[in-house]
């Protein structure tokens, strides 16, 4: 007997994606679509994978034009009537009948994009798809595994529904899980209120779809997909995930059922805290179908957070459902970094993000930090991505990718955050990888938990915000070979060593020593060359405190990126331009 296994979890994820057209092509073999005042002569146009063009017509009683559409790729994002890898020939026209080509370069995995036209109040879309073609009977394995744009008939169980406005949802077979962004409804349309209602879809319903793999932000997904089948679950839970406090107490769960009963087992590793405390059954007019109630009672936790999978079953012939519901019971002290009362610095939540790679572990987490930089607040889809840090800087930043406002709502006003605001803010950690570049980021279920307002901080390299080694080395190659920097910068650091000979004496009255972050021998050390005392003068007194290994200082004066006699290119303080502004906080 095949059972469909079900998982379901608690939490939500703001989906986001591509909305690419699901139709494969191999020429304009479409009937034109009319309109009263804007006709094209296909709203579909195919292009050879090895590229090439093809050409439609645009009659308008009036001036057309394409409309500018949002296209993201990766965490790139164009506003254009068209994305990058497709031209347009005409991008609008006045009254009467139009030629417009379209025209793309050979693409290895085929691609879809889906354009919009314009004229007095009447839209048309055409559908563009280069080379397309199905993998039929496709695993969810192999559509991870698989290229982009490429088409994907897959089976699989509904795990979770995200979003039920246009149709976002999870997929699951034995291989593995994939995320559905948007479906088709009945008529072949997509958008708001267009799917899920109209096929009736449920967690636990076995489903066979179709539609192009994008993956987005580090998710796979098949995008607009089209309901090939459904197979009705036997079970459906009508209760909420639980979460229990640490005192514990009653839960009850709400089951519907069309099979043979319905039945529950509690898995052996929660037996100890979980009890199953009786069912009661419900059926006729209070119920759609057959209903049980089932009782558990939780005991209190002293420990971390705790999971307890409860898993129903139904059964009709050789037919069975299987739902898995999770308890969940919160941590008598949760663990540095996963409340907003105790958050990781920065620092701390970028090592987190390095820990866990690419790949979520499940976990939220919370941060606090001073806003570096802000890539966009969209006041249309509700989110923002910014930078945080410890220092205000984008040096050692952490991304926050698209996160909601305070309380978890969406973003109304684009001057609601601000560079030098001191924020706490939760979510997902993932250390994001793309071509090569890593990037720590809060991804998913992000949010901002607080926020104080506060003045942008001082510009880098000043005495109120001092480079950093790493900053200042980089600041030298800004400047080009030989070139020296026309103001004073400061640089904050403390000493990895000073050898007899570097130290400061009388004979020259100047020092010479690297400085790291932290002391120790790094890779980003930056090289401070003959530097002056404090207060700017030269060394000329025995008895004054000399500085040693560990000791931390910020050194005043000129950077330049000097090259020696064997050609190499070194950052460094220019010779005699600089001295030591401060030593262990004294200035002299």
């Amino acid at each position: 007997m095949k059972k469909n296994i079900v998982r379901l979890f608690c939490g939500c994820l703001l989906g986001c994606g591509i909305a690419t057209a699901t139709v494969s092509c191999s020429d304009n073999d479409y009937e034109p679509t009319l309109l009263s005042d804007l006709k094209v002569s296909s709203s579909y146009v195919g292009i050879s994978q090895d590229g090439g063009s093809n050409e439609i017509t645009v009659t308008a009683s009036g001036e057309w034009a394409f409309v500018e559409q949002t296209w993201i790729a990766g965490k790139d994002t164009t506003v254009a009537v068209a994305p990058s890898w497709l031209t347009v020939s005409t991008v609008s026209g006045a009254a009467g009948t139009t030629t417009v080509t379209f025209t793309a370069e050979s693409s290895l995995n085929g691609r879809t994009c889906e354009l919009l036209i314009g004229s007095r109040g009447q839209n048309q879309h055409i559908n563009i798809i280069q080379g397309l073609s199905t993998v039929s009977n496709a695993t969810c394995a192999e559509v991870i595994a698989g290229p982009d744009s490429k088409s994907y008939r897959v089976t699989g169980t509904v795990t979770r529904i995200v979003n039920t406005d246009y149709g976002n949802w999870y997929l699951e077979d034995e291989t593995g899980e994939i995320y559905i962004y948007g479906t088709r409804d009945k008529s072949g349309n997509n958008g708001k209120n267009s799917s899920i209602a109209a096929w009736g879809i449920d967690v636990g319903d076995v489903i066979t779809i179709e539609g192009p793999k994008t993956t987005y932000n580090g998710t796979v997904e098949l995008v607009d997909v089209t309901v090939i089948n459904i197979t009705k679950a036997l079970l459906k839970v009508e209760s909420p995930e639980a979460n229990v406090g640490i005192e514990g107490g009653e839960v009850e769960v709400k089951v519907s059922y069309k099979g043979n009963g319905a039945f529950c087992s509690i898995a052996d590793d929660a037996k100890s805290w979980v009890n199953y405390d009786g069912v009661r059954y419900i059926a006729g007019e209070e119920a759609a179908a057959d209903t049980a109630v089932f009782r558990f009672n939780v005991l209190p936790n002293t420990a971390e957070g705790r999971k307890a999978e409860i898993t129903f079953s139904s059964y009709s012939g050789a037919t069975s459902t299987e739902i898995a519901y999770t308890i969940k019971q919160a941590a008598y002290a949760l663990p540095h970094g996963q409340s907003a009362e105790d958050p990781f610095t920065v620092a701390e939540a970028i090592a987190k993000c390095q820990q866990i790679g690419a790949t979520s572990d499940g976990e939220i987490y919370f941060a606090k930090g001073r806003i570096s930089s802000i890539k966009e607040v969209s006041t249309s889809y509700g989110n923002a991505t910014f930078n945080i840090s410890d220092d205000g800087t984008d040096a050692n930043a952490l991304t926050c990718f698209r996160s909601l406002f305070l309380d978890n709502q969406k973003f109304t006003d684009e001057n609601a955050i601000a560079v030098g605001d001191v924020v706490v803010v939760c979510g997902k950690l993932v250390n994001y990888t793309k071509d090569d570049t890593t990037t720590p980021e809060f991804s998913g279920n992000v949010y901002i938990v607080s926020l104080k307002k506060g003045d942008a901080p001082a510009e880098a390299g000043t005495l109120d915000n001092p480079f950093t080694p790493a900053q200042a080395n980089a600041f030298c190659q800004s400047l080009g070979e030989g070139n020296t920097s026309e103001k004073d910068v400061y640089v904050k650091g403390k000493i990895i060593e000073i050898t007899d000979n570097n130290q400061f004496g009388t004979q020259y009255g100047n020092c010479t020593f690297y400085l790291s972050d932290d002391g120790t021998d790094k890779a980003d050390k930056f090289y401070v060359f003959r530097t002056l005392y404090l207060g700017n003068v030269k060394y000329t007194d025995d008895s004054w405190l000399k500085p040693k290994a560990g000791d931390e200082v910020v050194v005043c004066g000129k950077l330049t990126l000097y090259k020696d006699k064997n050609g190499n290119l070194v950052p460094e303080t220019s010779a005699g331009k600089s001295y030591i502004y401060s030593l262990n906080g004294k200035t002299k």
